[in-house]
């Protein structure tokens, strides 16, 4: 019995020494589910990104793709700065539906989970969570070293800043730029550094009915009588028996 007493002593005092030592251990692993919402909160400077997050409803698309359960490949998300979205022309947002929203949020978060090193070595075009009529909406990414990173949207190229969250099954950036869509914005949208949504075309209003012509004849056959013409027609022929009593010669009509 001593014995198990004096092994349980020397065991604690070996774990005691090693911490005195500074021995490094693993960091714990985070309480609870990611919130992409808190983190991007920590970084003081989303609130714009953060508020398209809660009106998409995207933050509950993230939640569930996280689950590693469901996505083994994990998540990255390219949170632009309140500078970034300031850039945007002024009512940008606004004139977008919500449908239009969320494809934007969504073109902002690739389904795969990157650090800066895996960035070098992806193959283009790169996937996002956006997609549209014609398929899966793509960005590029080009790498000039460990910690500069590009990507492209085909309007615009944004640049990583720092690194928001990085540990599998999510990593979340800070980027300068919003990325444009083409499938959402025109080229011809893109002025000045100052972006808008393509506007939707307008129907064109219909050719005057027949009803605005015939309002008209009257008025036509007046003028033609004026000017000495002889009016053509039945309405005509009325009008010039009234004038001349006693004959129409253009439909041989008699009063």
């Amino acid at each position: 019995m001593s014995y198990v007493v004096l092994a349980l002593a020397i065991s604690a005092a070996v774990v005691s020494t090693e911490a005195a030592g500074g021995v490094d251990a693993p960091s714990p692993a985070p309480s609870g589910p990611l919130n992409l919402t808190e983190i991007l909160r920590k970084g003081t400077q989303y609130n714009a990104f953060i508020r398209l997050l809660k009106d998409t409803e995207v933050t509950s698309q993230v939640a569930s793709l996280l689950d590693s359960d469901r996505n083994a490949d994990g998540l990255t998300v390219l949170a632009p700065t309140d500078a970034a979205f300031a850039g945007l022309r002024p009512g940008t947002l606004n004139r977008m539906d919500a449908q239009a929203q969320s494809q934007l949020v969504l073109f902002h978060i690739l389904p795969k989970y990157y650090t800066f090193v895996s960035f070098q070595t992806t193959t283009n075009p790169v996937r996002t969570q956006a997609s549209g009529q014609h398929g899966v909406y793509t960005v590029n990414v080009t790498s000039g070293g460990e910690r500069q990173v590009n990507v492209s949207s085909g309007l615009m190229e944004a640049m990583l800043g720092k690194t928001l969250y990085s540990a599998y099954p999510l990593a979340v950036y800070s980027v300068d730029k919003v990325l444009l869509s083409p499938a959402l914005f025109g080229r011809s949208d893109v002025k000045d550094g100052a972006e808008a949504p393509a506007a939707a075309s307008k129907p064109q209003k219909q050719a005057p009915s027949s009803t605005a012509a015939d309002d008209q004849a009257p008025a036509n056959e007046a003028d033609a009588t004026a000017a000495g013409q002889i009016p053509q027609g039945p309405g005509g022929c009325w009008l010039l028996l009234l004038l001349r009593p006693r004959s129409c010669s253009a439909c041989s009509h008699a009063k």
